[in-house]
């Protein structure tokens, strides 16, 4: 194992290392300050967008909002206590339970896992209020062509828009891939069949089992999917809905670098990224790295973290990634309480 060349430099862009929950909801404006003066308990998801830059932490249940220059981070959503409350009030005054992953549309609408909760729900970006899309709260499986309320998920970890009207949806413990048309509001049942398996790869998408789907990166030709629980990466072709075996051969470990993605063994693989050399970066979480898979040349790399620690960050438990050309990539080193930056 190893890295071919020089791993990238890093540098802590946010958090304190502390986590710091509060016994009563935070008041009104904070927390906020210089992004490594604010205390960010669990990091999990991230996403950056041209202006900003959005965290998700699970030990205090907020949302959190930086500029792009890392000059300075605020609370937005989340009043920093557990719950399920606070639709169509103000985001930063209701009540999530582990949000996960999020996503910002172009409008700066903010699309939320709210895993623990079991819905989906969406901030809006013109007034900041905050309502349920999808879920009744409750878990399990319920409302295939359906909407709202009617539905059920059971703790959904990832969301991603699909730029073709959809969010596409994690549905993790129902093993399903399931997206959410945001006209209609209708949930279909993208993949999976509800009973945990090995896919087949090369095999329909919509007819194939899911085990564990827990994070979901999109590119106009392909719906990249991480199984946690089956230790792999998987793509859907977009074009004919069919399904590829892309990395991990199903085992846990942590071996492969340097070699073929289909050989490389993982460990409870959790946020995906691609980069602008169409590389796909992914949270090798149990094995406290981040890894690179190199689509063209079909090798692997360990990038930060696991093998290179000594010359990157020793990371512990880490989740959520996301890259933009101007930043390099930004990750969630999740129990460090902080998140790093790699370019």
């Amino acid at each position: 194992m190893g890295w071919a060349a020089e791993p990238p430099s890093t540098q802590i862009f946010a958090g304190t290392g502390q986590s710091s929950p509060p016994a009563a909801a935070y008041p009104a404006g904070q927390p906020a300050g210089p992004p490594r003066e604010v205390a960010l308990g669990n990091p999990f998801g991230i996403e950056i967008t041209q202006r900003d830059i959005y965290i998700t932490t699970v030990d205090d249940h907020c949302i959190y909002r930086s500029d792009s220059g890392g000059r300075r981070i605020e609370r937005i959503a989340g009043c920093g206590l557990m719950g399920y409350s606070g639709d169509g009030g103000p985001a930063d005054e209701a009540r999530f339970n582990w949000p996960h992953e999020i996503r910002a549309d172009d409008a700066g609408n903010l699309y939320v896992a709210d895993t623990r909760n079991h819905v989906i729900r969406v901030i809006d970006g013109r007034d900041q209020t905050v309502r349920t899309l999808a879920g009744d709260g409750t878990a399990g499986f319920a409302g295939e062509g359906a909407s709202g309320s009617d539905v059920r998920f059971n703790q959904p970890h990832s969301v991603a828009l699909d730029d073709a009207g959809g969010l596409l949806v994690a549905d993790t413990l129902n093993h399903r891939l399931r997206r959410i048309d945001l006209e209609t509001g209708a949930v279909t049942t993208i993949s999976g069949t509800g009973k945990p398996g090995w896919p087949r790869s090369g095999a329909d998408a919509a007819e194939s089992p899911l085990f564990g789907p827990r994070s979901l990166a999109v590119d106009a030709d392909s719906i990249w999917i991480a199984l946690r629980e089956g230790n792999s990466i998987w793509r859907i072709d977009r074009h004919d809905n069919t399904l590829h075996h892309v990395a991990g051969t199903g085992k846990k470990g942590y071996d492969g670098d340097g070699g073929p993605p289909l050989q490389a063994t993982f460990n409870g693989p959790k946020g995906l990224a691609i980069d602008d050399q169409n590389r796909l970066l992914v949270v090798d979480t149990e094995n406290q790295a981040v890894r690179r898979i190199d689509l063209k040349a079909q090798t692997v790399s360990t990038v930060m973290g696991g093998t290179v620690a000594d010359a990157t960050y020793r990371l512990k438990r880490p989740h959520g990634i996301a890259f933009w050309p101007a930043l390099g990539f930004l990750v969630a080193d999740s129990e460090h309480h902080r998140v790093l930056r790699a370019n």
